[in-house]
Parts: structure tokens; sequence; C-alpha cells
């Protein structure tokens, strides 16, 4: 959708929406809530008091370091949410009191007990609740989900995303503080596009581990990573039905960026990244191949239209819903278990035991049990 089609309120009026959270995800989302046509930006609030001047005056909006006041003395309609995980509890609870629809930076909660509790919250309260998985929204994912069917019977995938974050952890250190760690952080948009593609595995086995930096690494960069109670690198094994099975791999300690989707079925073959998307015969003929621009901004746009468009409509929905995504949840939290029991372990399982009731098929959100 084009800037200019985005809906905005049905009256006509510019939406009023305010952001919390001014870190790195911060300044493409800020421009693409400037920019969208449908919203006025009436506050924006961050612990930091000099960021948010800055970016504040950058989009001339209020700018707020305590965010009870800002919520209070603007009533936005929205808020679009990306703080560290520990603090954003507090806020969507505050949010779902005073009628406030949220988008949150992902994930969308510490554990999926945290996120299930949050999602039944805003269902209750009649007010929309999506998730930043912004890989669905980049082109060459989009092209690969189009695509997929072209597959025939696919019976294998892998996702990967790999990231050098360093050795200055900060909250994501500690383990209350964060919930999880690579798994938990970058595993999120891996395991959430293998979910949209092929829809939630029957069962998971996986491991997690914690590692300091080799010598090597400790001579070059001067300090290890200092004392730290979550994982750097993940690895899983998911088994879908008919036989199908896909791996995901995540790390915070290896470089350079890179990520990857690859599907495999009975009649080609898929590979995505966020830079390309190419199909495959089962001799390996291209048959179809996209590599377009993709820009950081774009993608915020479309998030932030999305959502705006959701909030203005009528639909019971929107597009990431939260409650889409307790199914990546699910996914991850039957990881962790079985990285501690050393057995496979369900995401039906994990969903029924937060009172979720696994859609009949299984790429369609989860629905609380009736109380």
């Amino acid at each position: 959708m084009k800037d200019n089609e985005t809906t905005g309120s049905p009256s006509g009026e510019k939406i009023p929406v305010a952001m919390i959270g001014l870190g790195p995800l911060a300044g493409h989302m800020l421009g693409a809530l400037a920019r969208c046509p449908a919203v006025r930006v009436v506050g924006i609030a961050d612990r930091d008091a000099q960021r948010a001047q800055l970016l504040g005056r950058d989009i001339d909006a209020p700018h707020y370091t305590d965010n009870r006041q800002l919520l209070m003395g603007t009533r936005p309609a929205a808020v679009f949410l990306a703080t560290p995980p520990m603090a954003a509890v507090e806020i969507m609870e505050t949010c779902a009191s005073l009628g406030i629809h949220v988008w949150k930076d992902a994930p969308l909660g510490r554990n999926l007990g945290e996120a299930a509790s949050m999602v039944r919250r805003f269902a209750d309260a009649g007010l929309k609740l999506a998730v930043g998985t912004q890989r669905r929204f980049v082109e060459t994912y989009q092209r690969a989900h189009e695509l997929r069917a072209r597959l025939g019977q696919t019976f294998l995938g892998r996702a990967e995303y790999f990231f050098n974050w360093g050795s200055e952890l900060g909250w994501r250190a500690d383990a209350h503080s964060a919930g999880g760690g690579a798994l938990l952080e970058l595993g999120y948009h891996p395991i959430d596009l293998l979910v949209w593609m092929l829809g939630l595995p029957e069962e998971v086995y996986g491991l997690s581990t914690r590692a300091e930096p080799s010598g090597d690494a400790l001579a070059e960069t001067g300090r290890a990573c200092g004392p730290h109670d979550t994982d750097d690198t993940a690895s899983a094994l998911l088994r879908y039905k008919y036989d199908a099975i896909a791996t995901v791999s995540v790390s915070r300690i290896s470089g350079p960026v890179s990520e990857m989707l690859a599907l495999r079925g009975q009649d080609g073959s898929l590979v995505a990244s966020g830079e390309s998307c190419t199909l495959r015969n089962p001799n390996g003929d291209v048959l179809d191949h996209i590599q377009p621009e993709v820009r950081a901004q774009d993608i915020a746009a479309r998030q932030v239209e999305s959502f705006i468009d959701a909030v203005a409509s009528e639909a019971d929905s929107c597009q990431c819903s939260a409650m889409e995504n307790l199914m990546t949840h699910a996914v991850i939290e039957a990881i962790y278990l079985s990285s501690q029991t050393c057995q496979p372990e369900s995401p039906l399982r994990q969903l029924e035991i937060h009172g979720l009731r696994p859609a009949d098929n299984h790429n369609q959100a989860p629905r609380f049990h009736t109380r």
C-alpha cells in the first residue's frame, strides 16, 4: 500500500500515535510515522533525555522521559513500543487500561506465558496488538511466501541468522531482564518465517549454549563478554506433518551479519534472504528471481501503514497479530525446554499449557479456551 493510500480514521482525522523506546529501531520507525499522512505523532519517550529531545526535534514532536506522563498527557490512540523486554509489560498494561492499541517490537514477551497474558489482556479490552516481525514486510520473503506453493510438498526447510553483537550485552546478559538470548531475540525472526511458510511444527529438538570468546577474540577486542546467563548460540530440528523437517540456527557471536531461508519440495527449491529470492526446479534451473532494492525505511513504512490501517478499521485482527505470534513463541519455548530435557518437545503442548487451543490448520493463529 502506498503512503497516500493509508486510510486513517473513518472520519478522515489523523490518528494520534506515540512511540516509546528510542533505541536502534527508532530512527526508521519515527521517519515512517512522520511521513504517514494518516497519523500525527503526539509524543515520544525514552529514559535518555538527550536522545528523546534530539529525535523529538527531528520530527517536531513533544518528548518525554516519563512513559506514564506521555500516555496520560497525550492520550494516543496507538503506541509503537520498542523498549527492552523487562520494561514493556508495565507499559503495555497501562496502554490496555487506557484503551490504546499497541505495536510492539519483537519479541512479544520474555516467554510464552507473558506473551499469552498480554494477548488475553488486549483481546479482553477489544484492542489490537501487533508484533514487529518485519521480515514479513520484506519483498524477498513476501515473494518466497507467494511462490512456496510451486514447490509441491515441502520436505525440508532451513533458516538461520548470524550476528556478532559484541562484548557489551547490557540487559541482554540477564535472563530475567531479557527472557532469553540469541534464540529468543535473533531466532524469533527465522522461526517466525518458518511458521509463516510451513505452519506450527509437531515437535522440536534443540540446544542452546553460552560461549566465551576465544583467546584470539579476547586478544583482538581486549575484553571478553562479562558474566551472562543467556544463550549465545542455538540450533534446533523441527518436525512437521507428512515427515517434513526444518532446521534453524542462530548465533549472536559470529559475524558478518547474515540470514537466509531455504525450502525444498518435490517440485523445486526456494532460497531467500534480505536481498534476493530465487525459485529453482528440481534440476536447479532458475524459474524466478528477484533482487530488489531493500531499504529499511520502506520496511518500516509498510509496518506502520499496515498497523494504522488495522487500527482505523473495524476488523477483529491485524497483520502480524500478537495472537498469531504466540505460535512463534511456542516454538521457542519448546526449543528452550528441549535444551533442558534433552528430548523432543511439542509446541502444541506449550500452547495448551497456557490455555490456548491450537487451530485445526497449523498455519492459523491459536485461540484461548472458552472460560
